[in-house]
């Protein structure tokens, strides 16, 4: 199947267009920074052609960002928070530093699906991948990717490849935001039950809600 591992073109276009002539801080830039980006902040310098001044280092997992309150109008994180083990407080810190943001990650479709990393491992999703992320009601919503859902009953794999083939921007997650937001953690004992309703929790509750959100933005850019 086709894999859409880089931005969407629609969803990237809006980005750029919001972001024109504004101070910009990228979290996690990798090797294709963001168009706008004027700053920089990963976990390393890395091999992106970017401006060593312009990039900082921070570990986003346990450090606050080195900058200070709403310096910047804008924070572009994509596809950084799902590989945290704790990011809830760079969720916290990017409210600080600016005033608005996009966030993006993988949607929990595409963590579903097998065969879809890098060398087609027959595991669900991204197998480094710590969380399952999607938006509901406004909410940024996060439960933790348990090596049991590789064992999930129901999910029909042929369906699943068909969904994404002809639904390519439900690849991710997306979620503009402005002055400050809202997440949900959701978690064993209070949400659902591993060997209960786990399963049931993840392919149709999160299914459900990540389907119609996505479908939502995607529309409305």
């Amino acid at each position: 199947m086709i894999k859409h591992y880089g931005p969407n073109k629609k969803v990237l276009d809006h980005i750029e267009k919001i972001t024109i002539g504004k101070k910009v801080l990228e979290l996690g830039p990798g090797h294709t920074p963001f168009k706008n980006a004027t700053h920089f902040c990963g976990w390393e310098h890395g091999i992106q052609p970017i401006d060593a001044s312009k990039h900082k280092v921070c570990n986003f997992n346990d450090e606050p960002l080195p900058y200070q309150d709403k310096e910047f109008d804008f924070v572009y994180c994509r596809h950084v928070l799902e590989d945290l083990i704790y990011p809830f407080r760079v969720i916290k810190e990017m409210q600080r530093v600016a005033k608005a943001g996009y966030i993006e990650t993988p949607s929990p479709m595409a963590e579903l699906k097998k065969h879809i990393d890098g060398g087609d491992p027959a595991w669900r999703g991204y197998h480094h991948h710590v969380w399952y992320v999607w938006v509901n009601e406004n909410e940024l919503n996060f439960v933790k990717k348990y090596p049991i859902s590789e064992y999930f009953s129901g999910v029909q794999e042929d369906n699943l490849k068909q969904f994404l083939e002809k639904n390519s921007h439900s690849w991710n997650t997306y979620f503009l935001w402005e002055d400050n937001f809202k997440t949900k953690l959701h978690q064993h004992g209070a949400d659902f039950y591993l060997t209960q309703n786990y399963n049931e929790f993840v392919c149709k509750t999160v299914i459900g809600q990540a389907i119609n959100t996505t479908d939502k933005f995607y529309a409305a850019i």
